[in-house]
């Protein structure tokens, strides 16, 4: 595993999403947080909606069980969802970050995002919020999730606290924010993501991708498909890019999905990959993405497979 050192913050290069775990035995999450440690993943991603904060609330359980677990653990959540709405007010932030705690047993959060941009949003009160939390040493670093150039720039200006990091989707099926900057002066050329890739390079924020084994379309007999490429749903349509994936998994003695997270990290600016299985066995198929010698050829050859195309 790789490591970078995010405000102050050492966290791995792939994270572990849990936004699915709700549902799942205690039994079976304690597996899948001791695998991913083994690994060398120490992040772990949350948000407070996640299972209506039961997810959150199994990982307080695991840290209740063994305390010394919460120190190897660089643990994240994300806040901003309401039912119906978005809520970036300083009493929504403050309270949710609070819940969290509560239900994590922690003390404090490594990293608090906000989960979608608020376009009621007063920077101030985000400012007010972040200055309290930082002060009571309940979060040691700030970022947001979706957020395009200009929102992150609009948000900034006011705080105290750099924003370190960005969540966007990102996979090979999935990259607007590769395309447009591929595309750009082409009649295709669409800015899905508001210049966030650029930005985030500029300026120093990480990008933490989710989604990143995801893809969805809908077949000719109108069925609708939303889950891993790498599957026997999606293999019709995303056949070359298994092909690929599978044969530069040969050449480097990896499995497919090491190299397909492997082509996220190889961008030069510097992600984070987060995977959201609830599986320890699932897990484990990533555990080389980090000593995967990628080319740019092989990166473009990816891009390409995976039915985009270059001007």
């Amino acid at each position: 595993m790789k490591y970078t050192d995010i405000g102050g913050i050492r966290a791995s290069r792939l994270c572990l999403g849990n936004m699915r775990i709700a549902d799942k035995p205690i039994e079976n999450i304690e597996r899948l947080v001791n695998v991913a440690l083994d690994m060398g993943v120490n992040m772990f991603d949350h948000a407070d909606i996640y299972g209506g904060g039961t997810c959150e609330s199994m990982y307080g359980e695991l840290i209740k069980r063994t305390p010394s677990l919460r120190k190897r653990m660089v643990i994240q959540t994300k806040c901003g969802i309401c039912a119906g709405r978005y809520d970036l007010s300083y009493n929504h932030i403050v309270q949710s970050a609070n819940g969290s705690l509560a239900r994590l047993r922690t003390d404090y959060i490594d990293v608090l995002l906000l989960h979608r941009p608020d376009t009621l949003m007063r920077a101030e009160q985000i400012a007010r919020a972040f200055d309290e939390l930082e002060k009571s040493g309940k979060v040691r670093v700030f970022g947001v999730s979706n957020f395009s150039a200009q929102q992150i720039d609009y948000l900034q200006q006011s705080l105290n606290q750099k924003l370190y990091f960005n969540q966007l989707q990102l996979s090979p099926t999935y990259c607007p924010i590769i395309d447009y900057g591929i595309n750009v002066n082409t009649p295709v050329a669409c800015d899905v993501s508001g210049g966030a890739l650029e930005y985030c390079r500029k300026n120093g924020v990480t990008i933490q991708t989710y989604g990143t084994m995801q893809c969805s379309f809908t077949d000719d007999t109108g069925y609708f498909y939303s889950g891993a490429f790498n599957t026997e749903h999606a293999d019709k349509k995303y056949f070359a890019l298994n092909f690929m994936l599978g044969g530069l998994a040969q050449k480097y003695g990896v499995t497919p999905e090491a190299v397909a997270v492997a082509w996220v990290l190889h961008h030069p600016a510097g992600m984070q990959a987060i995977i959201g299985t609830t599986l320890d066995k699932r897990l484990a198929l990533y555990k080389d993405c980090c000593e995967v010698p990628l080319t740019d050829t092989e990166w473009y050859d990816i891009y390409k497979a995976a039915g985009h195309s270059l001007p």
